[in-house]
């Protein structure tokens, strides 16, 4: 893979990465990448997927940051277009307390748009045509009749990927039955198969690394000030380049090496660097503790599941004098 460094256009047949350790810059340069790759028509529904995984804050580098969500709904009402946020967090999550302790509520109501919880009123997203794949996935209906979909997913580990950015990120609008199913099964190939059937409705991707996650993600790691966001409109792509930010080889993360194997997308495109002249700037993330699956294969019973999420919810209530 090469790279070239320019500042502008923003070619959409490479990923894009922006770096700025002033909060202010990047946050323009990020409106920037926005304004150029993102296509939007007048009267369009699109629906954004932040990372909103648990009751963390942004500060964590746990869950996407509330400028990028606030700059994405800007830019879509600009076009005279609708935005809805859109997104599930973890099975054992309450979504209202992730909501309200990452902000996501207060910006919602203070911007006046339609924040919805993606793990209910589930609607099958069945293979496509020739598809061999037999599997159908509950999807929230507002994914399925949005006109498209802008990704805002993390930089960061994760315990059973290696990483979780793009394309891992969309489990984010499956049923909690679904979700169950896919960590049962080991989650890389229903990754792939839920972004085969995803992938045209995706208009770009932006990664969030203003504040990454290393170690043990997806939310018991350690935050890492990166001050990036990686860009583009193939997610194979922008996900591939990610994680070799991360240190990781392509190859490594599964679910990348086979959407690239199956024609989904480019694993090997350049990156263009923003400002012009810097390095890509690559740091060995700790890598999370392996897991064999077996606390996942019990988490995921579903009366467990809601069981814990009964004790997280109440015991934060507790902790918070609630």
């Amino acid at each position: 893979m090469s790279t070239r460094t320019t500042e502008a256009p923003y070619d959409p047949e490479k990923v894009h990465v922006l770096r700025h350790h002033d909060p202010e810059q990047l946050r323009e340069g990020f409106r920037s990448m926005l304004k150029s790759l993102v296509r939007i028509r007048t009267k369009e529904v699109i629906a954004i997927k932040p990372n909103l995984c648990a009751p963390m804050p942004e500060h964590t580098g746990a869950t996407t940051s509330l400028w990028m969500i606030e700059d994405t709904i800007a830019h879509i009402r600009k076009r005279r277009a609708k935005p809805i946020i859109l997104e599930g967090p973890s099975h054992i999550r309450d979504f209202d307390e992730v909501v309200d302790v990452t902000g996501v509520r207060e910006l919602a109501q203070r911007l006046d748009v339609e924040l919805i919880d993606a793990r209910k009123d589930g609607m099958p997203l069945r293979p496509l045509k020739h598809d061999t794949a037999s599997r159908i996935y509950k999807i929230h209906m507002a994914a399925l009749s949005a006109d498209g979909i802008i990704c805002l997913p993390k930089l960061k580990t994760h315990n059973r990927t290696k990483a979780t950015l793009t394309l891992k990120g969309l489990m984010g609008f499956l049923s909690p039955a679904d979700r169950h199913a896919f960590h049962r099964r080991g989650v890389e190939e229903d990754v792939v198969e839920l972004y085969k059937r995803l992938r045209t409705r995706i208009r770009a991707t932006f990664i969030d690394g203003s504040i990454a996650m290393e170690g043990h993600g997806p939310t018991r790691g350690r935050p890492v000030p990166m001050a990036v966001v990686v860009g583009g409109l193939d997610c194979v792509s922008v996900d591939s380049v990610a994680g070799m930010i991360m240190g990781f080889e392509p190859e490594e993360i599964h679910h990348i090496r086979q959407a690239h194997e199956a024609g989904l997308g480019n694993m090997q495109r350049d990156w263009v660097m923003h400002p012009e002249g810097i390095p890509l700037p690559v740091k060995a993330f700790e890598r999370p503790r392996p897991d064999s699956g077996l606390r996942t294969q019990i988490i995921t019973f579903p009366p467990l599941s809601r069981a814990l999420r009964f004790v997280l919810t109440n015991a934060r209530r507790r902790s918070n004098g609630g």
